[in-house]
């Protein structure tokens, strides 16, 4: 279905809920009829971190009415979600992140609270060791 470019920002709005249509509504009119604009607006708007994937990758579970292949599709993309918004390429990227995860388990709240929001990107062990020894040493 081909629509022209001038028409393609409202036949997206026309499409959306209210409250979304509103936030492009409140751009100035110039990006508002900008298409590309109009994407990557709502891609920010409403792009997932990587600790959001994570959280969902840790949590889901499989829907009865759901296949199995559904399910694994699921968590696939949860997974690359997380990794790619950690910017994890490598196996041993990986591994740390595997280690990091685990050695978060393991720690106190105490620690935990106070470094939530620095937590989140560390993917590195020795990293998440070290910042775990200040924490105690103090």
């Amino acid at each position: 279905m081909y629509i022209a470019a001038e028409n393609q920002v409202a036949q997206l709005i026309s499409l959306l809920p209210p409250d979304i249509a509103q936030l492009i509504a409140r751009e100035p009119e110039e990006d508002a009829n900008n298409y590309e604009y109009v994407k990557a607006l709502l891609i920010k708007r409403f792009k997932l971190s990587a600790e959001k994937f994570r959280q969902l990758f840790n949590e889901h579970q499989k829907a009865s009415e759901s296949t199995w292949y559904g399910f694994y599709y699921e968590l696939k993309n949860y997974l690359e979600g997380c990794l790619n918004g950690l910017n994890i390429n490598t196996f041993e990227q990986l591994k740390g992140l595997m280690l990091v995860d685990q050695i978060k388990k393991r720690t106190s709240s105490d620690f935990k609270v106070p470094f939530m929001d620095e937590l989140i990107t560390i993917i590195l062990p020795t990293e998440m060791v070290k910042k775990i020894e200040d924490f105690e040493d103090v």
